[in-house]
């Protein structure tokens, strides 16, 4: 029983470890962040939100310069009446819109490589 528990721990570190993103320097995410803030990609969550918070920790300071919606009603600057028009239904949501039309919509957690592909901007 006890091996089994550990062989059970060894695999959870090693997936753990595999699934780490590499760290991306803070230059290239705010040149990242700005082209997703351009691009019309804004990310709708809620201060609540764990999700929201590690996708806001990806990004590190760059998230600084990354569009955010704050649908909890007793957030920041909520915008609640926004999220419910987009029918926001769990957080995070990304979307992008060109000319006031969505064009895309990514919801959960997104990696820096799908928001670069989505987007149509570079991670380099």
């Amino acid at each position: 029983m006890k091996f089994f528990l550990l062989l059970i721990f060894i695999i959870g570190i090693v997936v753990i470890g595999c699934t780490q993103q590499a760290p991306v320097p803070a230059s290239e995410l705010d040149d990242f962040a700005k082209c997703l803030d351009s691009s019309g990609m804004k990310m709708y969550g809620q201060y609540t939100c764990g999700v929201c918070k590690q996708q806001r920790e990806l990004f590190g300071s760059s998230f600084q310069y990354i569009g955010e919606i704050e649908c909890h009603p007793r957030g920041e600057n909520p915008q609640t009446q926004l999220c419910l028009e987009k029918d926001i239904a769990k957080t995070p949501t990304w979307i992008l819109e060109q000319d006031d039309v969505e064009v895309k919509r990514l919801v959960g957690f997104q990696t820096l490589e799908l928001l670069a592909e989505a987007s149509g901007c570079s991670l380099q």
